[in-house]
């Protein structure tokens, strides 16, 4: 008999869904139909992938127009404050960065969907996602095995970055 062992990726779907949930709980506090709730719910994003563009990685590129659409997006609703600065996880790994980012991409495209027809501040929303990107990491992720040192940071990394963006979701709704 031989045992196969679960790669990164299935490692990474089970054991990150407590937090994913947990962040689209917080992520669904905000109301995309007003302009306030869009206008903090979109503050949220800039807060959280400022944080993580401070990791200087492959993602940068992405990042950078991510957040030139949300500055664009924030100018059009009347938000001028800038980014909150937030410290970034303890433990870091770049494949649980890029899974944090596209997994997140897929969940706010399901989110767009509630957007108004035509309204401000829905560039960045609305945006197409990187698929070649996804199903390039998707493809290192089904080789990377699932368990072992390298396993444990990768998904730990994940988790601490969902839990931050889920506190810098609770903080916007909060104001």
């Amino acid at each position: 008999m031989t045992l196969t062992e679960p790669f990164l990726r299935d490692r990474l779907r089970t054991g990150t869904r407590a937090a994913q949930d947990a962040l689209d709980r917080a992520q669904r506090r905000f109301s995309l139909k007003d302009p306030d709730g869009l206008r903090r719910f979109l503050a949220a994003q800039s807060d959280a992938l400022s944080a993580l563009r401070t990791c200087d990685d492959a993602l940068a590129p992405a990042l950078d127009a991510a957040l030139a659409l949300l500055a664009e997006d924030l100018d059009d609703l009347g938000h001028d404050a800038p980014p909150k600065t937030w410290p970034r996880p303890r433990t870091d790994d770049a494949l649980a960065r890029g899974y944090v980012w596209h997994s997140q991409r897929v969940a706010l495209r399901m989110m767009a969907r509630a957007l108004p027809e035509g309204g401000s501040g829905q560039s960045y929303l609305t945006a197409p996602r990187d698929a070649t990107e996804w199903r390039t990491l998707c493809a290192i992720l089904e080789e990377t095995p699932g368990y072992g040192a390298a396993g444990d940071v990768t998904l730990q990394a994940a988790n601490d970055w969902l839990a931050l963006f889920e506190t810098i979701c609770h903080d916007h709704a909060r104001r």
